[in-house]
């Protein structure tokens, strides 16, 4: 199967890569050119995964690349190359995106929403109606905190968190449209929070728990606590507008890319479908709490409220607002489709504080 991907170089993409290589798929790689490509940058990558050399080989005999840019029409390829990609690709693979939760609308959605629109422009060509599959987010939900969220959910009913949120709903609902409009398959996957236990690599694409744990190092909480007057040995008290029974969907990247592709190179449907790759047990409010407590010298308490005047050390902490939304979500994700088509759930490894704190170490 050919298979024509953006994204690879990302922290998913290096892992959907991997699992292409794996069931000797040929790859497409779209990216935006540079002074090392593509191909380079992907094997160096899968070395410091510790993929060996004759995997790496195999990746370089599979794998080609096409210099894009993904905020123009058609990707600012030429006819002569629309119509050579599109008749050799199988399956389109659409991973790339801007995840920043701190981020606005300008920066995200030339990525996020157009660059969307103009891979589907492109695959509307395709002489053979070639699958176009989405790699969206299950937090296309929003602003919904609690209930059960189902696959065929996709409203804005109750608003977005972040522009990210927001931006994959709005490309959700493009590829809605295009397989509406075309009659042309498309398949849409919704991956939770992505993470990993290996110790983050520099030069390697992170995942959010490492930005965050990173964020926490970097002395800013630190400097916020010694404007205090706190006796030495106790750490200050830092409010969060969250509830106890909060919880949080964490999945392994190995086995979401390993879920996508399986599904992904299996789907025949024209009617489209939607999965959920989740993971069967949340990570809870509290967990998250104590991780956290881990990189920073304070004491997280989670209440309905912030105080009316947020201390020091409180407004260096809510300086970072992308992740705080999180902590009042009990919503659940329904994964029945994604359950029914790989005999069980997307992971069976336990998501726990050792887990979390492995994958969370200082750069190394």
């Amino acid at each position: 199967m050919q298979v024509t991907l953006t994204g690879g170089t990302g922290f998913l993409g290096l892992r959907l890569v991997r699992e292409l290589v794996n069931q000797n798929c040929s790859v497409s790689l779209l990216s935006r050119g540079g002074r090392i490509s593509a191909v380079d940058r992907i094997a160096l990558a899968l070395g410091r995964l510790g993929e060996t050399p004759d995997f790496i080989q195999k990746f370089h005999r599979c794998a080609d690349e096409v210099a894009i840019d993904i905020e123009r029409p058609l990707f600012g390829l030429a006819d002569d190359q629309v119509e050579k990609l599109v008749r050799r690709t199988d399956m389109f693979l659409h991973s790339a995106g801007v995840i920043d939760l701190n981020t606005g609308a300008q920066a995200i959605r030339p990525v996020n929403v157009t660059g969307t629109q103009n891979f589907l422009d492109i695959a509307s060509r395709s002489p053979h109606g070639a699958p176009f599959c989405y790699v969206s987010t299950a937090f296309v939900a929003g602003a919904r905190r609690d209930g059960t969220v189902t696959e065929a959910d996709l409203i804005d009913t109750y608003g977005f968190e972040n522009e990210y949120e927001r931006s994959k709903y709005d490309a959700e609902s493009l590829v809605h449209r295009w397989t509406r409009e075309t009659g042309m398959p498309m398949l849409i996957m919704r991956p939770s929070i992505l993470l990993t236990d290996r110790a983050p690599i520099a030069g390697l694409p992170t995942h959010p728990l490492q930005i965050i744990s990173s964020l926490l190092r970097a002395g800013a909480i630190e400097r916020g606590v010694s404007r205090l007057s706190i006796p030495r040995g106790l750490r200050p008290v830092v409010h969060l507008k969250g509830q106890p029974d909060a919880r949080l969907n964490c999945l392994p990247v190995e086995e979401a890319a390993r879920a996508i592709v399986s599904i992904a190179a299996e789907h025949r449907s024209a009617a489209g479908q939607t999965y959920h790759i989740v993971h069967p047990d949340d990570v809870s409010a509290p967990t998250l709490v104590e991780l956290f407590e881990k990189f920073a010298p304070v004491r997280l308490v989670l209440g309905p409220e912030l105080p009316k005047k947020l201390s020091p050390v409180e407004q260096r902490f809510h300086s970072y607002p992308g992740f705080g939304a999180y902590f009042r979500h009990t919503r659940v994700f329904d994964d029945h489709n994604a359950r029914r088509f790989l005999g069980g759930p997307c992971s069976r490894t336990t998501v726990d504080m050792a887990y979390l704190l492995a994958g969370t170490q200082e750069v190394r």
